[in-house]
């Protein structure tokens, strides 16, 4: 496969340079140095033909870079310590989707170190012994669908987790993130990943959350953090899943929503930033690309249509800008350092622009008021084998993920197989 590389697709200042305009055409500069690499020499007018071929995986530094880490962080990590979950969570998702072994030992170690953070009034904190928070419960509770099995799932105490989401639930739809914390969007999204995994989905707990999250959507067209507030990648697909779990999407103009998102690629680097006017970042790869099914499926566009943005740029981007070649790992550009964070979000949406990710419209589940349609319509998500694109050599290709979710299929299939056998908390969602 072959693509033409070009500078005609540079920023253009206009001859008024700014701060901003100087770090956007320092970041093409690295990433032009990059590409032409891969030029044919012969085309090489004005930039060249890309000879896609040449792209490779480093799954193995990748996965050698994750291992190094589970086996312990320097004290510069120590910043961190309110994010041990997470931790677990980037190390544990990074392996899975790069299809590696998570042996026995792993697994337990995972579930060691996760089940002490669940507090005893329910959800789970950032660190032993710290404040439940939101975020470290989505971490944690993702982090315990990886390992998998009826001990790590018997652990979590659904009572307690659904009384301290209530307590986190405010009256206009939204979720605080911790006791006295911040709310925007995340908490929505977090909550409903939590509750629509765990079986404890009720018409109280998502009660004006999808109509928090619409009125969310700025004049762009993306999704703030909360009214009012600038569109940012992150909310977007946070506000955009949690619709999809609330069979809800349809509240949002989506139109305005994809014209926004298709501004987030860059046409000279080719993956997404994360806001209007702002630097590529390969973590945007899962924040803005991972939205892009969730989109698809709100617009009733066939497979056929393929995805509203250039998945083998996206794929080109994160292969050949955003692998650590030496030490492995994924960064969000050339220059900076590898760490688990981008490591995991640029893996999964290296993934996502590799899979086809759908939902058969002739089949779909439409039904959004029993209890067990939110684990139908979820466990409908498949890969379309005919309309995979692997950039490269075949040997790049990854799990396919669920957009919503952010994991693979089986072990969030097991998690719900096993959660929705245990008696509901409530008899209907409406």
């Amino acid at each position: 496969m072959s693509h033409t590389f070009s500078y005609h697709f540079r920023y253009d200042d206009n001859a008024f340079e700014t701060e901003t305009s100087v770090k956007q055409i320092d970041v093409e500069d690295s990433i032009g140095r990059i590409y032409a690499k891969f030029v044919d020499p012969r085309t090489a007018a004005d930039g060249g033909v890309i000879d896609d071929s040449r792209h490779r995986l480093l799954r193995s530094k990748h996965e050698q870079f994750v291992r190094d880490a589970l086996h312990g962080l320097s004290s510069g990590f120590a910043v961190l310590d309110a994010s041990q979950p997470w931790l677990s969570f980037w190390s544990l998702n990074s392996l899975d989707i790069m299809n590696c072994e998570i042996d026995l030992p792993l697994r337990q170690r995972a579930f060691d170190t996760v089940k002490r953070f669940q507090d005893s009034d329910g959800g789970y904190c950032g660190g032993y012994k710290q404040l439940p928070h939101m975020a470290g419960t989505y971490a944690s509770i993702m982090a315990l669908v990886l390992v998998g099995g009826d001990e790590a799932f018997q652990t979590i105490d659904r009572e307690a987790m659904y009384r301290w989401l209530m307590t986190m639930k405010q009256p206009d739809g939204s979720f605080a993130m911790h006791t006295d914390g911040e709310v925007d969007v995340r908490g929505v999204y977090c909550a409903m990943v939590i509750a629509s995994l765990l079986n404890i989905m009720t018409p109280e707990l998502i009660a004006g959350s999808a109509e928090f999250v619409a009125q969310c959507q700025t004049c762009e067209g993306g999704i703030g953090p909360f009214p009012g507030v600038e569109a940012h990648g992150g909310y977007t697909l946070c506000g955009l899943a949690a619709l999809e779990i609330l069979g809800k999407t349809e509240l949002l103009n989506l139109g305005r929503l994809a014209r926004w998102m298709c501004a987030r690629q860059l046409a000279f680097e080719g993956g997404f930033n994360g806001r209007t006017n702002k630097l590529v970042d390969g973590c945007y790869s899962y924040w803005v690309g991972g939205a892009f099914p969730i989109l698809q499926k709100a617009l009733e566009r066939l497979p056929s249509d393929d995805y509203l943005y250039e998945r083998v740029a996206l794929q080109r981007y994160v292969l050949a800008c955003c692998q650590e070649g030496r030490m492995g790992g994924l960064r969000d550009k050339p220059g900076k350092s590898a760490d688990l964070y981008h490591t995991m979000y640029g893996l999964l949406g290296l993934s996502l622009s590799q899979h086809y990710m759908g939902v058969d419209p002739e089949a779909q589940i439409r039904d959004t008021t029993s209890i067990y349609s939110v684990p139908a319509r979820m466990m409908q998500w498949d890969s379309v084998p005919v309309m995979s694109n692997v950039l490269g050599a075949q040997s790049n290709m990854l799990k396919p993920v669920h957009p919503v979710y952010g994991v693979s299929l089986v072990p969030l299939a097991k998690c719900v197989k096993y959660f929705y056998s245990l008696p509901s908390l409530a008899a209907s969602l409406s």
